[in-house]
């Protein structure tokens, strides 16, 4: 498609035509006869050659001032998706080795194949450890966002000693609530107890209820841990996982709890959450804007310069 990004100055096209074609009294010589230059009339109209360059010219330089584009592509598609924000906890404990290598590196890896088959949602990253931020906003460049979680390491939280659910959950409530698709989604991923930050889970759930946005809480984390001692292996419940708070986050969000005991249920937790309601929204595809103007510029000032050569050095006219 062509189209000129500032077609406002062709209005100069008329106003350069009547400039150039309007009849002026031209100055000349005061001679008392004519009969002695008489035998140098000019039968052809070459002295007009340069004259006629320079208008094309000017021309060319108001077709460049008013930006021509060719526009490769460019059109409103609609995509069915929905906006989904991932709330992942970076705090020292997704290091802990009963899942191997350990529970950031599965989560990570998890989540990478998660957002390979969005592909028509908007998505977002929030970080938290005993605060909150946003990693990534809502987006539809997933490369970007997987980029992003595979780079992630437990520093990128300064308070990675304590967990902070809440706020987690709050800043990802905040990115999502403007969003303008029908279905918003939370995936909230933790292996603790909430312990820190200034916004409460239940206080946040409440939030995201009266929002309409589904909390979908994942608890991560070996259910036993095999413990040696003197006396032999010792199975011990873990306790580190707070699975009442994130049921009912969950609950009261209309979402679900899932328990990620090891990897294979990690992975069947993200096809269960793939298979999440899907609505449209509207987005603009990628496209491209080829600038004309700078090759129609140079052309423009060859020309200018063949009609100066031609006005004023070949075809000189004489009044």
């Amino acid at each position: 498609m062509f189209k000129f990004a500032s077609p406002y100055f062709l209005i100069l096209i008329p106003i350069i035509a009547f400039l150039f074609f309007m009849k002026r009294k031209e100055p000349a010589i005061r001679i008392p006869s004519i009969s002695l230059i008489k035998k140098y009339k000019m039968k052809s109209r070459k002295h007009l050659i340069g004259k006629i360059l320079i208008f094309l010219s000017s021309l060319l330089m108001v077709l460049a001032l008013s930006r021509p584009q060719l526009v490769l592509e460019d059109k409103i598609i609609k995509k069915n998706g929905i906006s989904i924000a991932i709330v992942l906890d970076l705090s020292l404990s997704m290091m802990e080795n009963d899942f191997r290598p350990n529970r950031l590196e599965v989560a990570k890896s998890v989540l990478d194949k998660f957002i390979d088959k969005r592909t028509n949602d908007m998505i977002s990253l929030v970080v938290f450890g005993g605060d909150a931020y946003t990693k990534a906003p809502l987006t539809f460049d997933h490369n970007v966002i997987k980029g992003i979680v595979g780079k992630l390491t437990v520093n990128d939280i300064t308070s990675n000693n304590s967990t902070a659910i809440g706020m987690g959950l709050g800043v990802s409530l905040n990115r999502l609530k403007e969003a303008k698709t029908k279905t918003k989604v939370v995936v909230l991923l933790t292996d603790g107890i909430n312990n820190s930050g200034e916004m409460s889970p239940e206080g946040a759930a409440k939030i995201a209820k009266e929002l309409g946005i589904k909390v979908y809480t994942v608890g991560i984390g070996a259910r036993e841990f095999l413990i040696r001692s003197l006396w032999g292996t010792q199975r011990i419940k873990n306790t580190e996982l707070d699975e009442p708070l994130l049921e009912y986050i969950a609950k009261e969000t209309d979402g679900q709890y899932f328990r990620a005991g090891d990897i294979e249920e990690f992975n069947k937790i993200f096809d269960m959450i793939d298979q999440m309601e899907k609505s449209e929204v509207e987005g603009r595809n990628f496209y491209e804007k080829q600038e004309l103007y700078e090759n129609i510029l140079k052309i423009s000032l060859i020309i200018l310069l063949c009609g100066v050569l031609f006005n004023y050095l070949i075809y000189v006219r004489i009044p």
